[in-house]
This record gives structure tokens, C-alpha cells and sequence, in this order.
């Protein structure tokens, strides 16, 4: 499986893995949990990025007590993507390496991750590789086309967000119609939607929606309540033990909209309802590499307004203090100004009984309809966000009815049905569209 990051422990060391929280190291760890779960003599090795050097990082012992080998992917390659003096990388030079040149058979970048990609998966000695999103995705079919990976390997990819990637789909759609075989797990209908119109073959690509180990996240819960681990974020944090909690969980990236809730809760504020409320912000450290000062800005945006006994920025959390945000919060807001691929964080709220509010594009329509199981409003539109936060939280009969909605939509969304789709994807031979008779755009 070739993926973002994972958790764990080394067990040459018996150190705990440094680890960049994402919802796709989630879903990794679902769906690792998953497939090992029921395939139990599986042998399993995991490449993750950001290394500076690429290799065998030894064996990890995941949190859920599966062990796997890992593998290094650098992707760092500071002397393509850092600009000097920049601190970390450059977004103009990231879009051009890995969007706007992909087609470059020349590509540094590509060629770079093309090779170690291939080297991994020789070393692991892998008939079946998991390529979890499109990066990966499209290292190893240009890999594929330098003859650096054998033909009979069984590819199937996991698309997790189409941002910013339409020239990346359209080689995937031009790989397709030159023939390569290749198996394309979409993880909404959006996602999906997004590939076919790239001009990816229909027959190619097939939806699983993102699951969730339901029983063990409830759990996560009922130890978060019983440890009061919600109380303790409050008292490091300074947040008002009588305050209602708004709940933000997600990176600290702009496009997951922090600015747009902290411009809601200055218009609150301004109309004088904010009395007992507290906005907090999860996801510390958890930042865009090409964007390393993003958290001081929210710092300063929240100063600004002087919203500094309102909104708090939250420090490290373990995960049971994570799963405490969600059983403490009265709302819980996603507000995306890009399409949510799926939106892990909305169905963890939902399941908590934590009532919803999110943005109206990308994968959350396919689990949340207005005002049954969550409420929906336009992308950067703070205004919207403010009438729905006024209304969500002084009316407890659409409070009780969202809650009950939102659990009951976010039920479907079980690990066994994950991991059915991806064993018939990871099962079933791959034919090459050409074989197939499928058309491309």
C-alpha cells in the first residue's frame, strides 16, 4: 500500500512514528484494519511521504496491533520545489512539477518518484499495490511506462481529492486509452464524476465510499466521556467551563475555511450572539508545507476582531481527547471552500450525535441532506455560517432532529462495506480498457 503516512509504533525501537493527521491516514488505518482483519496472513508493506531519503524504515506495529513493513518515499526534493529563502515549499513551483509540466517526459519530479516507487515495489516483491491517491497513482504509471515495474502487477489506485488535478486526471484518462491496466477506486460519487469528465473510462473507475470502524469509534467515545478528556482540553486551552462548543475539526489549511468561521463568529458577535460560546479549532500543527505560517495568521485574524476569548486555536491532542471534541461539542462546522472529497470529519461528528454544518459541494452531499441530516450552506459565505450557527444552536428541536438525522446517515458508512468494495477491486483481474472496447474523451 502506498499511502500519505501511518501510525504506529517502530518496533526496532519501540518509538512512537511521527505522524501528519490527515483524513487519508484515517481511512489508511480503516482500511488497513479492515483487509488484515479478514486476510490475517496477508503480508503487508506501507510506503509513506516526506521522507528526505527513500528505503526501508523497518517494521511498524500499527495502533489497531497489525504489523507491517514500511518504505520511505522522498518527497521533499527541495531543489525542485523549495524557492530560496521561501522555508519550505513553493506553491507556484509544486503546481508546476506535479500539475501543469505531469506530461513532461523530462519532469524531475515525476522521473524521481517514478523510481523510487518501483524500487519499493520490487524490494516488497508486491503482485497486488495499493496506490492511495493520485500522486501515487501516477508515479507508478510512469514507472510503468520506463519499464521500471513488471506488467503482470495488479494496480489498483484510490482517488481522494481531485483539487487542483485536472491535468494529473487527464493523464490518467490519456494512460487509459494507450492501454494501461489499472483498476480506479473513486471515494465519493464527486470523485468519480470528476475522472469520468478527465475522460478516465467508465469501466475503469467504481465508487467506495470511505467506512469507519463503528464500534471501535464509539468506544473511543465512551472512554473520551469517562475520562473526561474534554475537560482537561478546556482547562490547557482556557476555554469557559460553561461555554457551548463549536466544534472545527480539520487542518489547518486554508481551503478547510477557518477564516470564513472566525468572519461568522465576528458577525455573531457584532449582533450580540456569542454569550457562552466558544469556537475551537482542532488540528494543531497540521499544516501545508507550502503554507508553514498559516495557524500565526489565524492567531492574528482571531486578534483582530478581538475574538480572543472565543475562538481558540486547541493544542496537540491525543486521540482520546480528539474523540472528546466531538462528545463535547453542540455543533460541529466543516467549511470547506473546496469540494470535500468525502469529509471524514462530518460523519465522526454525526456519529457522536454532534449536529452539522457544512458546505454544499463535493462528497458531503452524498451523505447529508438539508435539514434532516445536517445543514448546508455556500462555500465562503461567513453570513450563511452565521444564520446557520444562530439558528443551530437556539433551536433544540432542529438541534434533536439533525442529531438523530445525521447519526442515522452516517451508520452507512461501515468498515465491512468498505472493505467489500476494495476486495473486489484488489480480487477481480484487471483487463485494459483497449481490451474492454471502452471509449475515452
Amino acid at each position: 500500500m502506498c499511502t500519505y503516512d501511518v501510525r504506529g509504533t517502530l518496533l526496532d525501537t519501540g518509538v512512537a512514528k511521527p505522524v501528519r493527521e490527515t483524513g487519508l491516514v484515517t481511512h489508511t488505518h480503516q482500511l488497513l484494519h479492515g483487509l488484515l482483519t479478514r486476510h490475517p496472513r496477508t503480508r503487508m508493506t506501507v510506503t509513506y511521504t516526506g521522507a528526505e531519503v527513500a528505503g526501508f524504515d523497518g517494521r511498524l506495529r500499527t495502533p489497531e496491533g497489525h504489523v507491517v513493513e514500511l518504505q520511505q518515499v522522498a518527497t521533499r526534493l527541495p531543489q525542485y520545489l523549495n524557492a530560496p529563502g521561501a522555508g519550505g515549499k513553493c506553491a507556484q513551483r509544486v503546481r508546476h512539477f506535479y500539475e501543469e509540466t505531469v506530461e513532461d517526459p523530462a519532469n524531475p519530479v515525476w522521473r524521481a518518484l517514478a523510481g523510487q516507487y518501483a524500487l519499493a515495489i520490487r524490494s516488497a516483491a508486491a503482485p497486488v499495490v495499493l496506490l492511495q491517491n493520485t500522486n501515487p497513482i501516477v508515479a507508478v504509471l510512469k514507472a510503468h511506462q520506463l519499464g521500471l515495474v513488471d506488467t503482470d502487477v495488479h494496480l489498483v489506485g484510490v482517488v481522494h481529492d481531485a483539487a487542483e488535478a485536472e491535468s494529473r486526471f487527464c493523464y490518467l484518462a490519456r494512460r487509459a486509452a494507450e492501454g494501461a491496466a489499472m483498476r480506479l477506486i473513486a471515494v465519493s460519487d464527486a470523485i468519480r464524476t470528476g475522472l469520468l469528465r478527465a475522460g478516465v473510462p467508465d469501466s475503469m473507475v467504481q465508487t467506495v465510499h470511505n467506512g469507519l470502524d463503528l464500534s471501535g469509534f464509539r468506544e473511543r467515545l465512551r472512554r473520551a466521556r469517562a475520562e473526561e478528556a474534554f475537560a482537561r482540553v478546556r482547562a490547557r486551552n482556557g476555554i469557559p467551563g460553561d461555554a457551548r462548543i463549536v466544534l472545527v475539526s480539520a487542518r489547518r489549511v486554508a481551503w478547510k475555511g477557518h477564516e470564513d468561521v472566525i468572519d461568522a463568529a465576528r458577525l455573531l458577535k457584532e449582533r450580540g450572539l456569542l454569550e457562552k460560546v466558544a469556537f475551537v479549532f482542532n488540528g494543531a500543527g497540521l499544516v501545508d508545507s507550502r503554507a508553514p505560517h498559516y495557524e500565526e495568521d489565524l492567531a492574528r485574524a482571531i486578534t483582530r476582531w478581538g475574538l480572543e476569548e472565543t475562538v481558540f486555536l486547541l493544542d496537540d491532542l491525543n486521540p482520546t481527547e480528539v474523540a472528546s471534541c466531538y462528545a463535547a461539542a453542540d455543533v460541529a462546522v466543516l467549511a470547506s471552500r473546496e469540494p470535500e472529497p468525502f469529509g471524514y470529519a462530518n460523519i465522526e461528528a454525526m456519529l457522536a450525535g454532534t449536529p452539522v454544518i457544512t458546505t454544499g459541494h463535493g462528497g458531503p452531499l452524498e451523505y447529508i441532506s438539508h435539514r434532516t441530516s445536517g445543514l448546508l450552506i455556500p462555500p465562503r459565505d461567513p453570513a450563511a455560517l452565521a444564520d446557520a450557527l444562530k439558528e443551530l444552536l437556539h433551536d433544540a428541536a432542529l438541534h434533536a432532529r439533525l442529531s438523530e438525522g445525521g447519526q442515522r446517515s452516517a451508520e452507512r458508512f461501515t468498515l465491512d462495506a468498505m472493505v467489500d468494495g476494495y476486495e473486489a477491486a484488489l480480487t477481480v483481474p484487471v483487463a485494459s480498457p483497449l481490451l474492454e472496447g471502452s471509449s475515452t474523451r
